[in-house]
């Protein structure tokens, strides 16, 4: 088995559980890999990515669309680590959104749903774009991806309990 091959059997089969009827789930996506997973464990789910692949999440201004896709959302799929940390507190706050505030299931950060590499102790500007908590870029980790995956279909069970309960996840 090749390489490549190995690193998408977890996904492929995980999404062959994925949820049925979820058109009426609404999802924030920070980075546009989150909305792709969602969407290989939800098809039907409605998803709104807050960045594209050629921007730097680190650096995105909180615009009013970012804020009325948030308001809207039942759940919020970020990295965390602090990769958001100068946009996604304050988008949090002007939404309003209590399902997806900081503690509910509605917001879901990947980096915590894995042991992240090379956390530091001290973290200063002179380091560049060094996020105390480890290296926030676990969607570029072929070993950490399979336990993000499996962690956000059990969210996205507990988000939409009656739709998983006919799923065979």
């Amino acid at each position: 088995m090749t390489f490549k091959r190995l690193i998408w059997l977890p996904a492929i089969l995980l999404a062959g559980f994925a949820l049925p009827a979820t058109a009426d789930l609404r999802v924030f996506a920070c980075e546009p890999e989150w909305g792709a997973m969602v969407l290989a464990l939800a098809p039907e789910a409605q998803v709104h990515s807050a960045t594209t692949a050629w921007q730097d999440p680190h650096y995105i201004e909180a615009r009013p669309g970012l804020i009325a896709a948030l308001r809207r959302a039942d759940l919020a799929v970020c990295t965390g680590a602090s990769l958001e940390a100068g946009w996604l507190p304050a988008l949090i706050r002007r939404a309003s959104n209590p399902a997806v505030r900081p503690g509910q299931p509605g917001l879901f950060m990947a980096a915590e749903q894995v042991v992240l590499h090379q956390p530091h102790d001290h973290v200063d500007r002179s380091m560049g774009d060094v996020h105390p908590e480890g290296d926030p870029h676990v969607h570029l980790a072929p070993d950490l991806v399979p336990e993000v995956m499996t962690a956000l279909a059990a969210r996205l069970q507990t988000i939409r309990p009656d739709q998983a309960a006919t799923s065979a996840i």
